[in-house]
């Protein structure tokens, strides 16, 4: 029986312009080819599968059938596992061209077998390009392992030029690389000769190869086979209802009774010589054969344009997905940056051992009431302390050191782990934690972060140096000592009480005014406002460096895998060749 799916095309009155349609075809295999799916979830292998069949159909048919459509028609004969196929390729040329046998699975290797004046269609990679070309009578050692990525071209002089048939794998092995090929070849054919049995024709997936049949609108002929005799009428009538449910319209069905091979392990000739004569009609029938060519083009192409809609769909869920994952990402170390300059500017930092330490090297209140007199003796009176003291900035400086590296380590160690923690909930975000990881270690944010401050106490040096450039300045600056003011103006730059309580709200907040007074009789007041203005804005700088720093592998990931310009391509070349059809048809 011939069977179409759903409402066909007179495709013969509208013939298929075969330069729109390369171009349209050319434009979206390069698209779907340069498409990147992420990850090995169910939804992410189904994708890939999915994109991967509408390129190897592209390849194996589309493409070669759209430059040759007077090529010979490929008819696939196709079926589940032990429904007889090989049997009856071979018993209607009357020749062992194709291994049967009780052992399952029995073909392992696709056999293609044409007229020997047709050969020159199938010798170079115009159709099955991703399959090696094999050539003689089929043998044991055509089934050796790997062969599935094989064909073996048969030429025999029985069959009529203009038809090429194929015997393939079934569609149910149990070898996964035997239905892949399967399903790969019966998207190549122009035609299926569908092989299934009396007792398998209402299994599921024969029915569900059928309905994707259904769906590209391609002709078929099915072959019932081992029919138990007396019981034709039955199962025929049987076979009618079951397609018509599924919109499929029946006008030939093949009946193959039940009984003994002959001698040479062949069907008794009466019983293919109905499918015999079919097949050597069409192979005759160059209109036909190009009317059965063109349908099958044009439905497969439709059905693929569909396909492809729904690979768009999923494309653009993945970039949704990205995009989100990248906001997620974005936000949190946003949120460590606006921390850690919080934490540098309200005064936080100004307490615990920085604060002890700063005591330690400046005096406590009896110093500062010692020193809030005329400006002029501030400077001994502060040079005296030092001097008799003795006490030496880099404690100071390394307790600033240690407090700004744990508030920075805290707020980047947490904007990382919490974004882990949200990306960890879909499987995109799985796969690109693993690869941020990859490039991110906690001793690289403990030596970013000591370098950090290292790099900020050198720009503030370097600013107090340019600043007592005079030779006035460069005296008073002799009297405290270069580093020791610097930790004054770090001090400065801290001491805002907004974070402070109780007794440090009147130590750090005398600590500022201290240093405050100590700036400006060596500076001026303007030129301290600008210093102090340009360290914080330093630090601020250098903070936000730090916490971009690591938040970049974990957008880089996200980024490394946006495709948004590809997804339009994709969609641009689907709308190309939908047009193209239409134009066509």
């Amino acid at each position: 029986m011939e069977v179409t799916g759903g409402k066909s095309k007179d495709t013969s009155q509208h013939p298929v312009e075969p330069t729109w349609l390369l171009q349209a075809v050319d434009e979206l295999e390069t698209a779907l080819g340069r498409v990147r799916i992420v990850g090995e979830d169910p939804s992410a292998v189904e994708l890939k599968r999915t994109i991967k069949q509408v390129t190897d159909q592209v390849g194996d048919y589309v493409r070669p059938r759209i430059d040759s459509l007077d090529a010979p028609l490929v008819v696939v004969l196709g079926g589940s596992t032990g429904a007889g196929k090989s049997t009856i390729a071979n018993s209607l040329l009357r020749q062992r061209v194709s291994i049967s046998s009780a052992v399952r699975p029995t073909t392992r290797i696709p056999v293609l077998i044409c007229h020997p004046q047709d050969r020159v269609w199938f010798e170079n990679q115009r159709v099955f390009p991703g399959l090696a070309r094999r050539y003689g009578s089929v043998s044991q050692d055509s089934v050796a392992p790997g062969g599935n990525q094989s064909i073996q071209i048969v030429t025999d002089r029985s069959m009529t030029p203009g038809l090429a048939l194929v015997d393939a794998p079934d569609i149910d092995s149990v070898s996964a690389a035997n239905r892949q090929l399967a399903a790969q070849l019966m998207a190549a054919a122009d035609m299926w000769l569908f092989v299934t049995t009396a007792s398998r024709y209402a299994d599921a997936v024969p029915w569900k190869a059928l309905d994707e049949a259904a769906q590209r609108n391609i002709t078929i002929s099915v072959v019932l086979n081992r029919v138990p005799p007396g019981t034709e009428a039955e199962v025929r009538e049987d076979l009618q209802r079951l397609l018509t449910e599924r919109n499929l319209r029946p006008t030939r069905l093949h009946l193959v009774l039940e009984q003994p091979l002959d001698d040479e392990g062949f069907l008794p000739g009466g019983e293919v010589t109905e499918l015999r004569t079919q097949l050597e009609d069409l192979a005759s029938d160059a209109q036909e054969r190009q009317r059965i060519a063109q349908q099958t083009l044009v439905g497969v192409l439709t059905k693929l344009t569909a396909t492809v809609h729904e690979i768009q769909n999923d494309l653009a869920a993945q970039e949704q997905e990205l995009r989100t994952l990248h906001d997620t990402a974005r936000r949190y170390f946003d949120r460590a940056r606006e921390r850690s300059l919080q934490v540098a500017g309200d005064g936080s930092l100004l307490r615990g051992e920085i604060l002890t330490r700063w005591q330690d090297f400046v005096g406590t209140g009896e110093f500062f009431r010692g020193v809030e007199g005329f400006i002029g003796r501030l400077r001994d009176k502060v040079g005296s302390y030092f001097s008799g003291r003795e006490q030496s900035p880099q404690k100071v400086e390394q307790a600033i050191e240690s407090g700004i590296h744990t508030i920075i380590s805290r707020e980047i160690g947490e904007a990382a782990r919490d974004t882990e923690r949200q990306w960890a909930q879909t499987a995109l975000g799985r796969v690109l934690n693993a690869e941020a990881q990859d490039q991110w270690r906690s001793e690289d944010l403990d030596e970013a972060t000591t370098q950090l401050v290292r790099n900020w106490q050198r720009d503030i040096l370097d600013m107090i140096r340019a600043e007592g450039a005079g030779k006035r300045k460069t005296a008073r600056l002799a009297a405290f000592g270069v580093n020791g003011v610097a930790v004054v103006l770090m001090v400065v730059v801290f001491a805002s009480t907004a974070g402070l309580t109780g007794l440090e709200v009147g130590i750090a907040g005398g600590s500022a005014v201290v240093g405050q007074k100590l700036l400006e009789a060596i500076f001026g007041e303007e030129a301290v406002r600008r210093m102090a203005a340009t360290a914080r804005a330093s630090l601020e700088s250098r903070i936000a460096e730090v916490v971009e720093q690591f938040a970049t592998p974990y957008l880089e990931s996200c980024e490394a895998l946006e495709q948004g310009e590809l997804v339009r391509a994709v969609n641009t070349a689907n709308q190309s060749l939908i047009e193209s059809l239409s134009r066509d048809n």
